[in-house]
């Protein structure tokens, strides 16, 4: 479709984006540190979503977004698809398509058609007729295609329901809780039937899922106990503290006897509502109103009244809430109703501005950013440190840097654009306190703060720019979160896009720079690290200096290994405490790889690499190998990420002279790595808050 004629359907037309779900996971056989299991992916699972792209595409819908956690899925997708890579411990089908409308909210669509048939079958949704015919329906905010009895999808999805998807689990949660939204396009094979209104038969009303189901006795006597008065109506907890106690609650629009409810959510955690009270009693509601633009204010109120008048029974004609956040239609009355509807996941400028407001009084979910060289990470984890996002993006940050001294346009738009994204994200989990940061590229670059003004823009806070030391400290306490201090001291290698950091530890006692702090998860944690240096060296640098033939010719391979030798040995000379340490501990996306190449695993995956011992043997194997492709050849492999596979020879290469020239033959390879670092340490600021 030419852009013209896009631009005149968006304009003709409610604009539809189809979303395939492309979830690869069955749980593997071991769980996680916190009891979850993780994913593995399904090997039919490739050419399924490649079919069911196809036929969303031939549809003739907008736009064509796919939802992975399986990255191998890339490499089969058609043309003019776009992929969103979701990175969660335990993605669903709930988070995933919350992922796609945040993305699709941002394009101008109106409505989304998602497939929901996640392994081969005869009701997998490839007939792009049935993909046009629910796309078109205009029967209901939730329109199901049917095959037979069976719900097999597409189902379409209007704007005005998104507020209202589960946060996680099946995406099935909605119609369970809201069948008067739905309405069913039934086909038998070869055609499409004519639909079905709200409250056909034969939809039967299913239990609610735990996390929606009405509020315990427990909950409701906390909640009265911290309110001081009796409830006057249903309630759900919906944000709990670390230790299991109501903080945010969310109330039917109508009570018992019809009573219209204005407001949604109410905060009802003690310290949350005095360190709020202080802050309008010092003149909070005027300064929010001059602080948060008109314009996004208004726009807060209308989904906020969207998402509570969407909860009305259906057919109700009776007296109706009115107006937006606390009742009000215009600026800004109760701080407290703000931040409760921020801390649930509404996007709500105010709420967040009075978490940035208060600073560490508000104890909550936490988020880390990664602006690297290569690519751009977030990590969300909630207040007892278990993880709720974990995403990669590809962005080359750094692409060029090390031969211009400057970061790309385009690099910065890319970066950026994520950066919107992962702000989006951090808001559907009302994160109270986030560190952006970015190291190699930024440092090197002139005009590092034409970056740092663009994110400043999309995240409210430009990134830090980390030195190389204190880059590799936070990597140190990420890759050693979890392992055992009594099994070091650990030497830490950061294998980065443009820089490496190495970084020694040493036993608590004899730390050169210890500090005591507080970890979410674990208790007290101590920093036993005694040296830390960065290396211009990177799997992105050392591609763009030596290795730029395809495949690079040997005396190229032997002055870049030269040259890394040489860094890697005057490091050593000049930090003895290099030396000390007697296991190594590798983190970032080039060992990642290479223990993924070893294992010979069809896909990433963090559950089978995270602590894995990888041989030198193997580097060495690995390195010799990758330097002999091409790029392609490299690309072609199973587990080497697209994006990845122009610079996985130049990171085998550094890996496998920081091993020799330190004398280590093994390396445990750890996924826990900055990001994680960043985590604690926010959680360790909340910690020392609330002391």
């Amino acid at each position: 479709m030419s852009e013209r004629s896009r631009r005149a359907r968006y304009a003709a037309r409610v604009t539809v984006a189809g979303v395939v779900l492309a979830l690869g996971g069955r749980p593997a056989s071991r769980p996680l540190h916190d009891g979850r299991r993780p994913r593995r992916s399904r090997p039919q699972l490739r050419p399924l979503v490649a079919l069911l792209a196809d036929a969303a595409l031939r549809a003739g819908l907008d736009e064509v977004v796919v939802v992975t956690d399986a990255e191998e899925v890339v490499a089969s997708l058609p043309e003019g698809v776009t992929v969103l890579l979701d990175e969660s411990v335990v993605a669903s089908e709930a988070s995933a398509v919350r992922s796609a409308v945040d993305w699709c909210a941002r394009a101008g669509h109106e409505a989304v058609v998602v497939s929901l048939t996640k392994v081969p079958g005869q009701d997998a949704p490839l007939d792009p007729a049935l993909w046009t015919a629910v796309a078109a329906s205009t029967t209901g905010p939730v329109v199901i295609g049917t095959r037979g009895q069976r719900r097999s999808g597409p189902v379409r999805i209007d704007a005005q329901v998104w507020p209202l998807l589960p946060l996680a689990g099946p995406l099935e949660a909605l119609w369970r809780s809201r069948p008067d939204l739905v309405s069913e396009l039934g086909s038998a094979p070869g055609e499409v039937a004519e639909p079905t209104r709200p409250g056909h038969a034969g939809r039967a009303r299913h239990a609610t899922d735990e996390a929606d189901a009405p509020a315990t006795a427990e909950d409701v006597a906390a909640v009265e106990a911290l309110l001081g008065r009796p409830l006057a109506g249903q309630m759900r907890v919906v944000v709990r503290d670390r230790f299991g106690g109501p903080v945010v609650v969310r109330n039917d629009p109508l009570l018992g006897d019809g009573t219209p409810m204005p407001t949604r959510y109410w905060l009802v955690g003690r310290r949350e509502r005095e360190a709020v009270g202080r802050l309008e009693s010092a003149g909070g509601v005027a300064a929010a109103e001059r602080a948060v633009p008109a314009e996004e204010l208004a726009a807060a109120h209308e989904r906020y009244a969207a998402e509570r008048d969407a909860a009305l029974p259906a057919g109700h004609t009776g007296p109706r809430p009115h107006g937006g956040v606390a009742g009000t239609r215009v600026g800004v009355k109760c701080l407290h109703a703000h931040l409760a509807w921020y801390l649930a996941g509404g996007r709500d400028p105010v709420g967040r501005w009075v978490v940035d407001v208060l600073g560490g009084e508000i104890d909550g979910a936490v988020a880390a950013i990664d602006c690297g060289t290569n690519s751009t990470r977030l990590l969300v984890t909630d207040a007892a440190g278990g993880t709720l996002e974990r995403r990669t993006v590809i962005t080359r940050l750094g692409s060029g840097v090390d031969r211009t001294g400057l970061l790309a346009p385009d690099a910065i738009e890319r970066t950026v654009a994520v950066l919107a994204q992962y702000r989006e994200v951090m808001d559907a989990y009302g994160v109270v306190r986030a560190r952006a940061t970015a190291t190699s590229a930024a440092r090197d670059a002139s005009n590092a703060e034409s970056f740092f003004d663009a994110a400043r823009a999309v995240l409210g806070a430009p990134p830090e720019l980390l030195s190389g030391e204190e880059e590799g400290r936070l990597s140190y306490r990420g890759a050693t979160l979890d392992l055992d201090p009594g099994a070091g001291p650990y030497l830490v290698v950061d294998l980065g896009g443009g820089s490496t950091e190495l970084v020694a530890g040493a036993m608590p006692a004899t730390g050169a720079h210890a500090a005591q702090a507080t970890d979410g998860r674990r208790g007290p944690w101590v920093d036993p690290v005694a040296a830390a240096v960065s290396l211009d060296v990177g799997c992105v640098r050392v591609r763009e200096r030596y290795l730029v033939e395809d495949p690079p010719d040997d005396e190229s391979i032997a002055r870049a290994a030269h040259h890394v030798d040489g860094l890697v040995r005057d490091a050593l000379e000049r930090y003895p405490a290099l030396r000390g340490p007697t296991a190594m501990v590798g983190v970032a996306g080039t060992v990642a790889t290479l223990a993924t190449l070893a294992l010979g695993l069809p896909a990433y995956d963090r559950n089978a690499i995270h602590h894995h011992v990888l041989a030198r043997s193997d580097v060495e194997r690995l390195a010799g190998e990758l330097l002999a492709e091409t790029a392609a050849e490299r690309g072609a492999r199973p587990g080497v990420e697209p994006g990845r596979a122009d610079v996985i020879a130049a990171g085998a290469l550094v890996l496998r002279t920081v091993m020799a020239a330190t004398g280590h033959d093994t390396l445990i390879v750890s996924e826990s790595d900055i990001l994680d670092g960043l985590a604690a340490d926010l959680r360790d600021r909340a910690g020392a808050a609330r002391s």
